[in-house]
């Protein structure tokens, strides 16, 4: 049977899954949809890419506030978990969007 506390603990594993496949499974296919007619520069490109994560990351008013002991409530490590992503992007250290960049537009 499952207990409250390891429910938790499961949301906060899948929330993790999600942020690392949302670079490439969202942000990255709407980006490349949205500027293919354009010959953005590579910085353009980071910030659409973060600007579809941007819009992902309002839903997380949705998620439950649930958390462990110690531990920032679901929204929040979620919030924290993609800050932690955009700031990859923005520094040119997310190799899924430096290889879509240089794909659609190299």
């Amino acid at each position: 049977m499952t207990t409250e506390t390891d429910a938790v603990e499961d949301a906060y594993a899948e929330m993790e899954r999600i942020i690392e496949s949302l670079v490439e499974c969202y942000a990255i296919p709407h980006t490349r949809m949205n500027m293919r007619w354009s010959r953005p520069t590579i910085k353009a490109y980071r910030e659409e890419v973060v600007g579809w994560l941007e819009d992902y990351a309002r839903s997380f008013r949705r998620l439950s506030k649930k958390s462990l002991p110690g531990r920032d409530d679901l929204p929040r490590f979620a919030r924290a978990r993609l800050d932690a992503e955009v700031r990859r992007i923005l520094e040119g250290r997310s190799p899924a969007v430096e290889e879509s960049f240089g794909h659609l537009f190299g």
